[in-house]
């Protein structure tokens, strides 16, 4: 059975990115970190920027750090999930881009965590209940078999260097 979330990104700041990310009835808190432009590639800089809008692929993945996750794959934005799923000769690309649990984006690598709050504290924004959340959206992703991930931006959140979305 396939089923297609969407997360949507209406907010930006220098420290992160925040949207709604929607599978179903189900809506969430999403964070990210913010865009970080590479030079080399298309994908954003790994490991410290969200990857950009598009169409994702979302395939399981489990490790010792992150159980029961989705992994978000778009070969023609240089997303994989696992780095001997890039092809020889293409160096720069983004692997192993999780959706998982997360409370601010300095505890992110590049993924997007999902919560059910968006708080301000201090100027920084940062998402809660975020284990809560995540609890739900594998309730609700149970016996998918195919899952699909679209990005997009909201017209006020659109960022100056990031590539128009391209599809999976």
């Amino acid at each position: 059975m396939l089923s297609h979330l969407t997360l949507v990104r209406d907010y930006r700041d220098a420290r992160c990115t925040l949207g709604k990310l929607t599978a179903g009835p189900l809506l969430l808190e999403a964070l990210e970190r913010p865009w970080v432009p590479s030079d080399l590639n298309l994908c954003g800089t790994k490991g410290v920027s969200c990857v950009p809008a598009g169409d994702y692929e979302l395939v399981p993945h489990n490790s010792d750090a992150h159980l029961n996750v989705w992994a978000l794959v778009n070969p023609k934005l240089g997303v994989y999930h696992w780095d001997a799923d890039v092809p020889p000769g293409c160096a720069l690309a983004r692997t192993t881009v999780l959706i998982h649990a997360a409370n601010f984006p300095e505890e992110l690598r590049g993924c997007i965590a999902v919560g059910k709050i968006r708080s301000k504290t201090r100027g920084a924004w940062w998402i809660g209940r975020s284990r809560d959340a995540l609890a739900d959206l594998r309730f609700a992703l149970v016996a998918r078999e195919e899952l699909t991930l679209s990005i997009s931006e909201a017209e006020s959140c659109l960022p100056s260097s990031t590539p128009a979305a391209i599809g999976v």
